[in-house]
C-alpha cells in the first residue's frame, strides 16, 4: 500500500453539463474517503498543470466522465495510453497531452478513473444511473484504503 499522500486526485468536468460532473462528484469523494489529495479542475486541468507537477505526490489520478461506449455509470480504471488516438474526453485538451507531460517532465506516474456519461446536456444534474455508480463505488472503498496499482512503486 502507498500512503495518501503518494496520490493527487484531479477531478475534472463541467458542472452545469449534466454527468459531465461527475469526475468533480466521484474525485471529491473518492479522495475524502481515502485521505488523498484533491484538486478541483473543473473543464480546464490545463490551467493547473503547475500544481500537478508541483506535488509531492508521485502518482496524479485524472477523474472524469469519457465515452467509453460502455453502460452509463461504469467506472474504469485506464492507463494513459489507452486514450491515446482516441477523444473520450469531453474537454478540449487532451488528457493523454497531460499524462505525457508530467510522465516525462515529471517523473509522475498518470492514472485516468474514467466513469460513462448518460447525458451532457446544460443544467442539468447527474443522471440516475451515474447518481448511483459513484455512491456504490465510494461505498465500497474501506475508508483509508488505497488501489496499490495507483502507486508509483508498484505499477501493473
Amino acid at each position: 500500500m502507498c500512503n495518501s499522500n503518494e496520490v493527487l486526485v484531479v477531478g475534472v468536468g463541467n458542472p452545469q453539463r449534466g454527468d459531465d460532473a461527475a469526475g468533480l462528484v466521484l474525485g471529491r469523494a473518492l479522495a475524502d474517503k481515502l485521505g488523498m489529495q484533491y484538486l478541483h479542475c473543473e473543464e480546464v486541468p490545463e490551467n493547473y498543470l503547475a500544481e500537478m507537477r508541483n506535488t509531492p505526490a508521485a502518482t496524479v489520478m485524472f477523474v472524469d466522465a469519457a465515452d467509453m461506449g460502455v453502460p452509463a455509470g461504469e467506472i474504469r480504471l485506464l492507463e494513459p495510453q489507452q486514450l491515446a488516438g482516441s477523444n473520450i474526453s469531453t474537454h478540449n485538451c487532451s488528457l493523454s497531452l497531460l499524462a505525457k507531460l508530467l510522465t516525462t517532465q515529471c517523473n509522475k506516474r498518470v492514472v485516468i478513473l474514467a466513469i460513462q456519461p448518460a447525458s451532457l446536456e446544460w443544467q442539468q444534474c447527474l443522471t440516475e444511473p451515474v447518481a448511483q455508480a459513484i455512491d456504490r463505488f465510494v461505498a465500497a472503498l474501506p475508508a483509508g484504503a488505497q488501489d496499490p496499482r495507483l502507486c508509483n512503486n508498484e505499477r501493473t
